[in-house]
């Protein structure tokens, strides 16, 4: 599997490329591209949330909690202008910098397994569709402002379970590693339930989630 740095350089440069492009195709503009960014630098190291107590993997839940905190205190920042707002601010960045690393990464890397049913393709998506809720019903953001944010996030997930399936060949003896197939996956045969509740889940979050028909116009047009 492809390292922290890897998977965090990787998405960052791919980020830094997309937000580039939505930029000067008037799309959005710069503070949303780079809200983007930091959304997909964090989907770049996303997946790893199930990684034990290793060294790579505090480092990263540090630095992931780091800039989670910091986006949501930009956003509350943007949201809210009234008094105490330092003062605000300062005791979100604080509180969601505990509720990230010492409650939510840790109890994932405690309760899930290494590239389990948490390293799929579906995991990702629920994270981008949380995430698209978080910002419009919790930070009034715009509807396409968070489904872009939403998918630069689940964009960034993809580009690290991707590394890992790269790096799950070995080129030179042209063979495979035991680890291929085991990251890049959209359903295991052994968990029929689990992925089953996975899929119904990205349902009701999809139904529920903010209007879309914006975003998916700009999609088109970026991509045409």
């Amino acid at each position: 599997m492809a390292n922290f740095r890897t998977h965090l350089t990787v998405a960052a440069i791919v980020s830094m490329a997309l937000a580039t492009t939505g930029m000067y195709a008037e799309i959005f503009e710069f503070t949303t591209a780079i809200l983007c960014v930091i959304a997909g630098m964090i989907g770049g190291v996303l997946p790893d949330i199930d990684l034990d107590h290793s060294i790579s993997a505090k480092h990263g839940f540090l630095i992931g909690s780091l800039i989670t905190s910091t986006l949501i205190v930009i956003l509350h920042v943007n949201a809210d202008h009234g008094n105490n707002l330092a003062a605000n601010s300062l005791m979100l960045w604080i509180c969601s910098f505990v509720i990230i690393r010492y409650l939510l990464l840790e109890s994932f890397s405690r309760l899930t397994v290494h590239r389990g049913i948490v390293h799929s393709v579906p995991y990702m998506a629920i994270f981008a569709l949380l995430l698209i809720h978080g910002l419009f019903f919790g930070m009034n953001l715009t509807a396409f402002t968070s489904w872009m944010i939403g998918a630069f996030l689940f964009v960034g997930s993809m580009v690290h379970l991707l590394l890992d399936e790269i790096y799950s060949v070995n080129v030179l003896n042209l063979r495979l590693k035991k680890s291929f197939g085991t990251a890049f996956k959209f359903f295991e045969f052994s968990k029929p339930l689990q992925y089953a509740a996975l899929y119904g889940l990205i349902g009701v979050l999809f139904i529920y989630a903010p209007p879309h028909q914006e975003f998916w116009q700009n999609l088109k047009r970026l991509i045409s």
